[in-house]
């Protein structure tokens, strides 16, 4: 297991995250990519983005720090076709990204549906999203954390996948693999240390990022009023991430645990951010190395 970060919000670009993440003794990165025009002459790398790329990719050698997954902000809604024609390409172009830059997993979110036909809608469209992406080295990553545009909305307006849905999903699209998020768990009840049990081995990178609920709030206005729960840095909230990295050992699990500092008392600016940086490193660190 190792850890690395999210240095998108650092907005430092590819070069700085990995200067930033060779200062704090990180060997690995995240970094996301808004969504992009996906015309026929964006389809793939032109002759600037190749040695763009491969400049940066000489700089993660040199300073021993790698990819551990790009990650596309988007979230696909497999019953749509332009959504599906848009998600593709764009998947295709960030595994060619990847396939310069040495990293093979490409994360994304999927818009959740209920049903068979919205189940086969979504398997149709992973498994032609991974064939796609299956000559450049590269496999999707689904993100079990909530999709960014409905972050602070309330539940009457969106519903969260369910852990059947993982497992139905991961069974039937063999190239797919987790991107696993507890605080996700916390607030939709679910037990995070016992649902590792059926997608453990399914999980390839664990966002760490943690979760306070307003219990007052809940209790008064319920689960479909005004917003309940916010993300916080790794140790600010209900996650026990102790208890939670010893049963990832316990399952083996060898993949990257990221700090994701979507903090809402966390500040803009590079000062904050990096102490945020810096305070999640010293609570997981010890837990990851111990």
């Amino acid at each position: 297991m190792r850890l690395c970060f999210d240095a998108t919000r650092f907005g430092s670009g590819l070069d700085g995250a990995i200067e930033l993440a060779s200062s704090r003794g990180l060997s690995a990165v995240e970094y996301s990519f808004a969504p992009f025009a996906t015309g026929k002459a964006a389809k793939g790398l032109d002759a600037s983005e190749k040695k763009s790329l491969r400049e940066v990719a000489k700089l993660s050698r040199e300073k021993g720090v790698d990819f551990a997954c790009l990650s596309l902000d988007y979230c696909v809604d497999a019953a749509d076709k332009k959504s599906v024609k848009q998600f593709q390409a764009m998947m295709t172009k960030l595994a060619q990204v990847g396939e310069v830059l040495g990293c093979s997993r490409i994360a994304f979110n999927l818009l959740p549906g209920d049903g068979e036909e919205w189940l086969q809608s979504a398997e149709q469209c992973l498994n032609a999203v991974g064939e796609g992406m299956e000559k450049h080295g590269a496999k999707p990553l689904l993100r079990l954390s909530t999709p960014r545009q409905f972050r602070g909305v309330s539940l009457k307006r969106w519903r969260a996948m369910e852990p059947q849905d993982w497992r139905n999903l991961v069974s039937s699209c063999p190239s797919l693999s987790l991107s696993f998020s507890p605080a996700d768990c916390v607030w939709l009840g679910i037990d995070y240390l016992r649902v590792l049990s059926g997608v453990a081995s399914a999980i390839d990178h664990v966002e760490a990022i943690d979760i306070e609920i307003n219990r007052d709030l809940l209790v008064d206005s319920g689960m479909y009023g005004p917003l309940w729960w916010r993300y916080r840095i790794p140790g600010k909230g209900q996650v026990d991430w102790g208890q939670f990295i010893e049963a990832l050992k316990l399952y083996e699990f060898s993949g990257t645990m990221s700090i994701d500092i979507d903090d809402e008392f966390v500040d803009s600016d590079q000062f904050e951010l990096e102490n945020a940086l810096d305070a999640s490193i010293s609570k997981l660190a010890p837990l990851v190395r111990g």
